[in-house]
């Protein structure tokens, strides 16, 4: 499953060779791909198939295909946020893992799905 011990949903992700994107991923179970960037921000697709998942891993661009097949054509959620103390970038729900001191919440002005 995709839920780690300490309740922030997470999909297993697997590097992907592409200019912009760094890793994807694919929760059978909730049918949700996970898209990483290089830039570090996660996204969450939901109600993506499995051979959606699949073709995007096989596609001879991924990111031609993510921009044509996914953005846009799927509900995204960013799943990246900011420190509120250090403005360290990690997983929405976690505790900053460069100072400790809080959760990593979602940034106030949301950005629009990748």
């Amino acid at each position: 499953m995709a839920e780690a011990t300490d309740g922030v949903y997470r999909v297993p992700t697997y590097p992907v060779t592409s200019s912009n994107i760094a890793e994807i991923g694919y929760d059978d179970d909730k049918h949700v791909l996970a898209v990483v960037f290089k830039s570090g921000v996660i996204y969450h697709y939901a109600g993506v198939t499995a051979d959606q998942a699949l073709d995007l891993l096989h596609a001879e661009s991924i990111g031609k295909f993510y921009s044509t097949q996914i953005k846009g054509k799927f509900s995204g959620q960013k799943m990246t946020g900011h420190c509120p103390r250090c403005g360290i970038q990690a997983r929405v729900g976690e505790v900053c893992p460069d100072c400790g001191c809080d959760l990593i919440a979602e940034d106030p002005f949301k950005e629009k799905a990748k």
